[in-house]
């Protein structure tokens, strides 16, 4: 019974994943851009062999995007052979 539980949540969590794949691609170079309430991607060079250690520059894009809310949420990593990772952000209030 539990294992059917825990597979309708696993269920519900991919398609509601699945709902937020239109994601919009930013550089760190690009102009000013606005949150539109939905995740958006930022590309950057791994740093201190950590994938999840987001670089400063990175983090104050970030905050510049989400500016209208409280905090930002990485919830996906890309990693690539050439030592960049892309991440997917949303914002939250």
């Amino acid at each position: 019974m539990y294992k059917n539980i825990i597979l309708i949540g696993v269920l519900l969590f991919l398609s509601n994943c699945n709902q937020h794949s239109n994601v919009s691609q930013h550089n760190l170079n690009s102009s000013s851009f606005t949150y539109q309430e939905k995740p958006f991607e930022i590309k950057w060079k791994i740093e201190k062999k950590s994938i999840t250690n987001i670089p400063i520059e990175v983090q104050k894009k970030v905050k510049n995007i989400c500016k209208k809310y409280n905090r930002f949420v990485l919830f996906k990593i890309k990693t690539f052979e050439d030592d960049t990772v892309l991440g997917t952000f949303d914002c939250r209030p």
